[in-house]
């Protein structure tokens, strides 16, 4: 996403790979449930190739559809919720990458990058 933010046109599933390292077919796969979201938008033809769909993309919009809900996996069985220690923690953990990720957009992360020149290998 940080690499199609990057792009001035649409970008081929190839140069994107070629671009960050990441595999062609891992990467067609990942584009399923980003259009899904609305976060990409898909073009065919010799022009094609995939863009932000929007400007204002998160982060957590990203890892949503990605990923999932994050949630953290808690201690094994445990039912102490209000006692653990664990719990807390783990908590505290997912409200601070929420309220990170919901905070920080694809194009900030990008300008960064684009900034220090360090944009091949995203």
């Amino acid at each position: 996403m940080v690499y199609l933010a990057t792009c001035r046109e649409n970008c081929s599933i190839r140069s994107i790979s070629e671009a960050t390292g990441i595999s062609s077919g891992y990467l067609e796969q990942l584009m399923i449930p980003l259009r899904r979201a609305g976060l990409v938008q898909a073009e065919r033809g010799v022009q094609g190739g995939y863009r932000l769909a929007k400007a204002d993309i998160t982060c957590k919009e990203v890892l949503a559809a990605s990923e999932g809900d994050f949630e953290p996996a808690p201690c094994k069985n445990c039912t102490r919720t209000d006692a653990c220690k664990t719990h807390q923690i783990w908590s505290l953990l997912q409200s601070a990458v929420v309220d990170f990720s919901s905070q920080v957009t694809i194009l900030e992360l990008a300008s960064h990058l684009v900034e220090s020149e360090a944009g091949g290998g995203i």
